[in-house]
């Protein structure tokens, strides 16, 4: 417990005005920081209190745990107060604050920074365009644009109370403002109101030396906007609809997977499309737009679907409609809970659903095989027990014992899906890393894909998994820059090989895609030029493969005999050749 001359550091109620008026005159210094939300809001009005996650005084002095001060705790129970250095008002005055430690050493308190996290344009300000600056830590920065996104700048517009609707764009003259990067990636999913709401990751490495920015203007063109809402990844939630200047909600009547598909479709997820009824993720606050949805499932956006008029509807909101466009598949990992990307409780996907993984016998040797399958090549550890808490739903894997080499954890000896005798307390936990610092996007965005049939898992005939299936690629334009993209995305760095003509057998089940055309610098193949999903005219004697980390067997002097192999391969006759 922290005292002063006999008294508890912190302001007291009665002078909370005085300090206010403080407050008003050191923000009145500062330029350009009005932003249409209040970041110190947070919370505000459905709990009495600020519960954001500003920790910075208004100095720049970090703020210090409030378990440091059991007093505070005791005397503001239900106020916030925890195991946290986030600003806090529990006392009630209009401004957070927090303890932090003076040059000297002495404990004193002031009022936070509520223009942290604050968000401005540099450009065409008429038009309501420029260049996102974001406030961090009393400075200025840019936010890298290698992932921006329409959402990130939709939030952004919200935040600067512009508009709903933004539009991302990317610009490379970042180096005449003469200020950092703040934030590697936003993350955002859409809906948040500002930009520190979302799930961002803070870093200042950016990939291609460019910088977000963006055009706040209502839409354009026949497609109004979608969102999902409320789930746990960026690919479900509830389906939300923009229209007359206002987000609203969905009903569920004769909501099904057609329905689905086409929202997944119009969002760009190739997932498995699913339909939610019955508001399963949450209840909307706002209107209730559309009723009576009915796709056929072939149509590229919403507004081609039969439907009832705007608002035209019989429903409340806990028949609000859901969709989830799920990307993964079995045995997919996640690291939930941690500070960074690179840490937390170890999550696995089985049938649907995430689970986490009992801590029964687990060793290096298993932290090490999840971080290989997670896309980080440096050293691995095993968290603490609980140091990133306990998990809920569902204990998914138990018992499991690697030895290192395996590619995937599923390919380590475990009990089997759902098996166990443990208890969340037992949930798992660890912290990967590089040698550089950064992530391996080994497992990028796209959809997944694996090599079939080959002599190592190097090599095999490409498949990928769209709409809940895996399925071929057809050979049509096949070359070494495609073979270059696929290796690249199963995290191979060496020289890659094309391979046709079904090189490594035929494939069984349906051809997603063809006319594959990369230029060879993408890192997933979903990023490559092609046709449609499904859209072909190959048969499986067409399917295309790959050899990564390929060298070149020079000892073989007859031209043309990998040629004569290969079409003989095609049709099922494979020569004796003496060489």
């Amino acid at each position: 417990m922290v005292r002063m001359q006999g008294q508890l550091l912190g302001p007291k109620k009665g002078e909370k005005e005085k300090k206010e008026d403080i407050v008003t005159s050191l923000q009145a210094q500062k330029h350009l920081l009005k932003t249409g939300y209040n970041l110190c809001s947070d919370g505000v009005a459905s709990l009495g209190h600020y519960n954001g996650t500003i920790s910075v005084t208004e100095s720049g002095a970090d703020c210090l745990n409030w378990s440091e001060f059991p007093d505070y705790m005791q005397q503001y129970p239900s106020r916030g107060l925890g195991n946290h250095n986030y600003c806090r008002n529990p006392e009630g005055g209009r401004t957070p604050w927090c303890f932090y430690r003076q040059p000297s050493g002495i404990i004193s308190w002031a009022h936070c920074d509520c223009s942290h996290g604050a968000i401005r344009l540099l450009g065409d300000q008429p038009n309501k365009s420029g260049g996102v600056q974001l406030y961090l830590h009393g400075v200025w920065g840019s936010v890298c644009a290698d992932h921006w996104t329409d959402w990130d700048a939709s939030v952004v517009c919200r935040q600067l109370g512009i508009s709903e609707i933004g539009i991302g764009r990317k610009i490379s003259d970042y180096g005449l403002w003469n200020t950092p990067v703040h934030l590697k990636s936003a993350n955002c999913r859409g809906d948040e109101n500002a930009l520190l709401h979302c799930s961002y990751s803070q870093g200042k490495d950016c990939r291609h030396r460019m910088v977000a920015a963006v055009t706040c203007s209502p839409p354009q063109g026949l497609k109004p906007p979608l969102r999902l809402v409320g789930g746990k990844d960026h690919f479900e939630g509830r389906v939300e609809v923009f229209f007359g200047s206002r987000w609203g909600t969905i009903c569920d009547d004769r909501w099904d997977e057609k329905d689905a598909e086409v929202i997944c479709r119009q969002l760009g997820f190739m997932g498995k499309p699913k339909a939610w009824v019955w508001a399963h993720y949450g209840q909307g606050s706002g209107p209730i737009l559309l009723d009576e949805v009915e796709c056929l499932g072939n149509e590229t956006s919403l507004d081609l679907c039969k439907k009832n008029e705007w608002e035209h509807h019989n429903c409340d909101h806990i028949e609000d409609a859901g969709v989830s466009c799920n990307p993964y598949v079995d045995g997919a990992l996640r690291l939930t809970g941690g500070k960074g990307p690179g840490e937390g409780r170890l999550e696995v996907f089985y049938k649907g659903d995430w689970g986490t993984v009992c801590d029964d016998g687990w060793t290096e040797l298993n932290a090490q095989v999840v971080c290989r399958q997670l896309g980080y090549s440096g050293p691995s550890s095993l968290a603490s027990k609980l140091e990133y808490g306990a998990g809920e739903g569902l204990i998914l894997l138990d018992d499991v014992s690697c030895t290192g080499k395996e590619r995937t954890l599923v390919d380590c000896t475990r009990s089997s899906w759902g098996q166990h005798d443990c208890s969340h307390s037992e949930d798992v936990g660890v912290q990967c890393s590089n040698d550089t610092n950064d992530i391996i996007e080994i497992l990028p965005t796209g959809p997944p894909i694996r090599l079939m049939d080959g002599e190592s898992t190097k090599e095999g005939r490409v498949e990928i998994f769209l709409n809940g299936d895996w399925g071929s690629v057809c050979d049509d334009g096949w070359t070494d820059k495609d073979a270059v993209v696929v290796c690249r995305q199963l995290g191979h760095r060496g020289p890659a090989k094309a391979r046709t003509m079904a090189y490594f057998g035929e494939g069984q089940g349906p051809i997603h895609l063809d006319n594959v055309d990369c230029n060879g610098t993408e890192n997933t193949l979903a990023e490559c030029r092609k046709q449609d999903s499904g859209i072909h005219n190959c048969w499986h004697s067409e399917d295309a493969g790959v050899i990564c980390d390929y060298a070149e067997k020079k000892s073989i002097g007859l031209k043309g005999i990998e040629f004569v192999i290969t079409l003989l391969r095609s049709i099922g006759q494979v020569p004796y050749i003496l060489l």
